[in-house]
């Protein structure tokens, strides 16, 4: 009808179907993370910062190798909307599963112990948000 009032609820469903629901306005923060920063600025410190997590989580574990190894596994993560990061599953190929069949476990105990951090925000609100961190594994 020309000239008539959108009701409320029209406008909520507009509102929302404008929304894209794969990408946050602001990403899951350490404490140390500056949550004025730009996004690309906050997201390379939660990455890096997750990074040295397990850097510094897997320098008291030891593998045994027979050959020298450089390849790159990825560790899928949801960081809740309460802050916890939990480990989802590892994507790797046939000769990490054979030399390396525990890393799967040991990423999952290793990430249970991270510290809560802040939660990723949508509109305001606090959400669980998806992330794919790179872990390069080499040995000589």
């Amino acid at each position: 009808m020309p000239g008539s009032v959108p009701t409320q609820e029209a406008m909520v469903a507009k509102q929302l179907a404008a929304i894209d629901m794969n990408e946050v306005e602001k990403y899951p923060l350490f404490d140390h993370c500056d949550e004025t920063a730009s996004r690309i600025t906050q997201k390379k410190c939660f990455e890096e910062t997750l990074s040295r997590l397990f850097w510094e989580a897997f320098q008291s574990e030891s593998f045994l190798v027979k050959e020298p190894i450089s390849d790159t596994i990825y560790a899928y993560f949801i960081v809740t909307n309460e802050g916890k990061i939990v480990y989802d599953k590892m994507e790797s190929n046939a000769y990490i599963n054979t030399y390396f069949p525990s890393l799967d476990s040991l990423l999952k105990v290793k990430s249970e112990v991270f510290p809560v951090i802040h939660p990723a925000l949508k509109q305001g609100i606090k959400v669980a948000s998806k992330c794919k961190l790179p872990i390069v594994i080499s040995s000589e």
